[in-house]
């Protein structure tokens, strides 16, 4: 069986990105994982990007590698063995959520004052503040669309 990883990412958004063109970048975050039989969890919060990417090592490598070669700031926060994936029915799960609810999720940490800040944000704060956000998001959505996007996405291409 091959060996499954996640890594945790954080990086700034550009300045003046609308709305439009952070959908567009999560619709291309999903077909890139697609390709790549990589899942995951976006989190859009005052300005920042968290994300993190599952799947078989080879896999997340080769996606993380093509995401590093964008000119935005990003910090590689965890990188590790996996037994399971998290989000296995999401190419690319994505909330945006507020600094002010992040914070309040992470204890009040203030990490979110400003577009960078999320960077500096830790391995265990990244990743709580992800499984709480993406379970919350699943729970919420009890008609299993996401499930349904996944099916749907993966049927298009064959």
């Amino acid at each position: 069986m091959p060996k499954l990883i996640h890594a945790i990412y954080a990086s700034s958004d550009i300045p003046g990105t609308s709305e439009h063109e952070i959908l567009k970048f999560v619709s291309q975050a999903r077909t890139a994982n697609r390709a790549h039989d990589v899942s995951g969890m976006m989190l859009y919060i005052g300005g920042s990007f968290l994300q993190l990417l599952e799947g078989e090592s080879a896999n997340v490598n080769a996606v993380c590698r093509k995401i590093f070669r964008d000119k935005r700031a990003m910090r590689v926060i965890l990188r590790e063995d996996i037994a399971e994936r998290e989000f296995p029915d999401w190419t690319m799960g994505f909330e945006a959520v507020e600094p002010l609810e992040a914070e309040r999720l992470l204890g009040g940490s203030h990490l979110f004052t400003s577009p960078s800040s999320s960077v500096s944000i830790d391995a265990d704060g990244a990743r709580m503040l992800l499984s709480i956000i993406g379970r919350r998001r699943w729970q919420a959505d009890r008609s299993g669309m996401f499930r349904a996007i996944r099916r749907a996405e993966t049927h298009k291409g064959r």
